[in-house]
């Protein structure tokens, strides 16, 4: 494949996430941009944000697949459109990069995966938090044995109650009401855990390297608001490392805590040692904490380190969707693997059924035919 990509952006006015994916086109590795809407209401959206890369608009995605013949496509659209098009993309040999969750039926995403993995293509989901630099630390220290066997986690991931308010919201998205698909399970296929929550359900697998077994959870309308989707999740789940561990997901503070990070955090215990953090500690300074009393480590087993930002390239989505073109490439692996996307929507789909029953559900993902 030659140096420079030829990109497809597919979206509409609604997408969640559609300004950072437009932003990821200005990555070294694209030439060329197409942008698809069957609205047209966001051409001149990525006509300004692309960097003079955008060559052509389409209202029809049969005809840029045609006429375009791109390399890869970014993806975000409303949850409940989205197994089409990235079928369609996929029918079409395109590598696909999509906005979360990527479907409201399990089955459709069933389909993703199977149809990805049988023509050999790449497949990544938008879990941008495993770029932060604090997660990639932690990560080399679990994978290093420096915590020993993994007994259990916890994490909590904490929005703002404020969007969830269904008296004037803020944007058209929120609005449930007026059609608005955040709150919508019907549209957006959950809340707080399949919007926000399944960052943290992919980073403790991400992290601990081991595999979801089971699930038990709670998922419900603590603020009462008039919506259908749930703004609370408290799951504990089991992975087949033995670990097992309690995620709490939901929408509780302000907006101006929500911004500051502070509500948001994992930690780990394992047989030598523990570690916690905060994912996006490297915009607050919260530091990453570790203890191991592994060998040169007993005598000075705690440590505290703090990351920081500046200077960097602090955008996880540019970052994320840069390791993507460059699998796309064959200059690198990619970030994700089509297994990731598929692990964290089967937790999630029988997260929402083990509340729903009462009873814990397996996990498991399908076997590649």
């Amino acid at each position: 494949m030659s140096d420079s990509l030829r990109v497809a952006v597919v979206t509409e006015p609604t997408a969640w996430h559609r300004g950072a994916l437009i932003d990821a086109l200005l990555n070294d590795e694209v030439g060329a941009v197409a942008a698809v809407d069957t609205t047209g209401a966001t051409f001149d959206e990525v006509r300004d944000g692309a960097g003079g890369k955008l060559r052509a608009t389409f209202t029809d995605p049969a005809q840029m697949y045609r006429e375009f013949q791109p390399h890869a496509a970014l993806i975000s659209m409303e949850p409940w459109r989205m197994p089409a098009p990235i079928l369609q993309a996929l029918d079409a040999g395109v590598h696909v990069f999509h906005e979360k969750p990527g479907f409201v039926d399990i089955q459709d995403y069933r389909a993703i995966y199977q149809r990805a993995r049988s023509r050999g293509l790449h497949l990544n989901i938008a879990y941008v938090s495993r770029m932060y630099p604090l997660v990639q630390e932690a990560r080399r220290l679990i994978a290093d044995g420096l915590l020993g066997d993994l007994f259990s986690f916890q994490a909590w991931f904490i929005a703002d109650h404020e969007r969830t308010l269904q008296r004037a919201p803020s944007r058209h998205e929120y609005d449930h009401a007026a059609g608005g698909w955040f709150f919508s399970k019907e549209k957006g296929g959950g809340g707080h855990l399949t919007i926000l929550g399944c960052h943290y359900v992919d980073l403790v697998r991400y992290l601990s390297g081991a595999n979801f077994t089971a699930v038990s959870a709670m998922c419900r309308n603590v603020g009462g608001e008039a919506i259908t989707a749930e703004d609370a999740a408290s799951l504990t789940i089991e992975f087949d490392n033995g670990m097992i561990g309690s995620l709490n997901s939901g929408y509780y503070t302000s907006s101006a805590e929500y911004g500051s990070g502070r509500h948001n955090g994992i930690m780990f215990w394992g047989r030598d040692g523990w570690l916690r953090f905060n994912p996006g500690g490297d915009a607050n300074g919260v530091p990453l904490q570790w203890s191991s009393h592994k060998g040169v480590h007993a005598s000075a087993p705690l440590k505290s380190w703090t990351f920081d930002r500046t200077g960097g390239t602090a955008d996880p989505y540019r970052l994320v969707v840069k390791e993507f073109f460059r699998a796309c490439q064959g200059k690198a692996p990619p970030p994700l693997q089509p297994e990731d996307g598929m692990w964290v929507n089967e937790c999630i789909t029988a997260a929402y059924a083990a509340s729903d029953s009462g009873q814990t559900q397996p996990i498991g993902i399908p076997q590649v035919e």
